[in-house]
Formats: structure tokens, sequence, C-alpha cells
């Protein structure tokens, strides 16, 4: 079955571009936001890790 070839109207357009837009605004500050994250994270003090409470059995 051949695909039929979809043409957007003007308007149609510019709402995808509108769209496209916020929607790599929303990604870029989800990034600022994770790498903010990650860097307070490696300056917390005491920030090692807990052991899991299989490896604590098997220690015993």
């Amino acid at each position: 079955m051949a695909r039929r070839k979809v043409t957007l109207t003007d308007e149609q357009k510019r709402k995808n571009d509108e769209i496209l837009e916020r929607l790599e605004e929303e990604r870029e500050r989800l990034i600022e936001e994770t790498r903010a994250l990650q860097q307070a994270e490696r300056r917390r003090p005491g920030r090692k890790r807990r052991k899991k409470a299989a490896e604590e059995k098997q220690v015993e």
C-alpha cells in the first residue's frame, strides 16, 4: 500500500514549531537540573553507599 504524502498547513507548521521549541526548552531545563543534582550529590559529605541487606547477611 502506497503512503500518501501529508502536507501541513501554515498554522499546523507554526504550532508544531512552537511545540518543538517548548520541548527543547524543557529538555535543556531538565539537563541543567540533573547536572545540578549530580554536582550537589558529589559535594555532600558521607555519601558512601550502604551495603545491601543480602550482602550484610553473607558477611555475618
